[in-house]
């Protein structure tokens, strides 16, 4: 698995990390989930100063029908600039440099919610919980994520993946994801995303963006996430905005939007486009949703993916606790049963030198990679017209045990 979802410390003491972690320590088995009652007020009152420095000031807010509550803070004021590299950054509003084809067959699949829309010069940004610290930090203690496409040795417990591969020096790719809604337990979650990848070990840098349905952070519903890392998962990085670090330029689209319409067996199929690629003049790694530039990562936050990336995957992930059966991956079908009742990724293209094109990944820097293969599964097929190119069906009905 390629990232993992660990909270940046940098912002806070050496005394409230220790706190944390001890805090935290409750949640290291899924029974623990239940026990955030359990907290000391010592304990809720460190939550409460770290939301303090998470929430910025709100210019305006919204509560969605699904009871998230969206800010729009000012753009200079956001979480990024809490993170220490990035105290004198200066804003970038849109890449200097676009691949071809950067938004091409773009359609409104799932259209942008028309009440989120936050004034000239703000952002939205999802109003962080202590249910949400809490989770983020049960999340990384579960490693999620580990890179271990490169090799068979490493068994992260839990974790189990199928997608289609590309080992090649590259700046970024793009796809359309197929957006379903799988079954999960409170203790589990399943995603379908596209991450991008270089170093190895502690080493590692990591983005990533699809959706998500994941309790441990939403309670209901696909959303759309994002990750990064840049330090092989051990203190950088993070889910979303939960950590300074992503730039959001985007006045509309908001990290952990819900996804709606999603796909249904023999029914409407829904998709969206996602594209991430480094800026060939700033070096900054941008998300893009639909047609939208939702925002960077700065190139200062990253060591080996300041340069280039040599790895990207397409395709799912689940997460569930030992000896509990698995969830569904994707639609909860496997791949051979094809369009209308699998889960795929199209349209998938790479960039794969600095003249910023988009362009088709080479067969020979392809591959499938499936850990448990008669649990969750990936076909990789090629169809040579805009509709399809590249593709991967990928998914399974889970309710496997390991």
């Amino acid at each position: 698995m390629d990232a993992g979802f660990r909270t940046m410390a940098a912002k806070y003491s050496k005394n409230t990390t220790v706190l944390l972690l001890v805090t935290f320590a409750l949640l290291l088995d899924s029974d623990a989930v239940q026990g955030w009652g359990a907290l000391s007020k010592v304990e809720d009152l460190e939550l409460d100063r770290q939301l303090k420095l998470l929430n910025k000031p709100a210019i305006m807010s919204f509560q969605t029908e699904y009871g998230d509550i969206v800010d729009c803070v000012d753009i200079y004021k956001q979480l990024a600039f809490d993170h220490p590299l990035l105290k004198n950054h200066t804003i970038q509003m849109k890449p200097e440099t676009i691949p071809d084809e950067a938004s091409r067959a773009y359609t409104h699949s799932n259209d942008v919610p028309n009440n989120i829309s936050c004034p000239h010069g703000s952002v939205p940004i999802r109003r962080s919980t202590k249910e949400d610290l809490l989770m983020e930090n049960y999340l990384k203690s579960l490693r999620m994520n580990y890179k271990h496409w490169y090799t068979s040795s490493i068994d992260i417990s839990g974790h189990h993946s199928a997608a289609l591969t590309f080992e090649s020096q590259n700046y970024g790719g793009k796809a359309r994801i197929n957006v379903w809604n799988p079954a999960v337990t409170a203790d589990q979650f399943s995603l379908a995303r596209m991450c991008i990848v270089n170093g190895h070990a502690e080493e590692t840098n990591s983005i990533q963006a699809g959706w998500g349905v994941n309790q441990f952070l939403y309670a209901n519903n696909s959303r759309l996430y994002t990750f990064w890392t840049a330090d092989g998962y051990q203190k950088s990085g993070c889910y979303n905005v939960l950590c300074p670090g992503f730039v959001q330029v985007s006045s509309e689209i908001t990290l952990g939007l819900s996804l709606l319409p999603t796909s249904t067996y023999g029914g409407p199929q829904y998709d969206m486009l996602i594209s991430l690629y480094q800026d060939q003049t700033t070096g900054n790694w941008w998300f893009m949703f639909q047609d939208k530039y939702v925002g960077y990562w700065p190139k200062e936050i990253f060591t080996s993916l300041a340069k280039s990336a040599d790895f990207i995957s397409w395709g799912g992930q689940v997460y569930s606790p030992i000896k509990e059966r698995s969830p569904e991956m994707g639609s909860g079908r496997f791949p051979e049963e094809g369009y209308g009742k699998s889960a795929y990724i199209k349209q998938i293209k790479v960039v794969n030198n600095e003249k910023n094109g988009f362009v088709d990944p080479t067969d020979s820097a392809t591959k499938i990679y499936a850990d448990k293969p008669f649990c969750y599964n990936a076909i990789h097929n090629v169809l040579k017209d805009d509709e399809w190119g590249h593709h991967v069906y990928f998914g399974g009905h889970g309710n496997c045990t390991f």
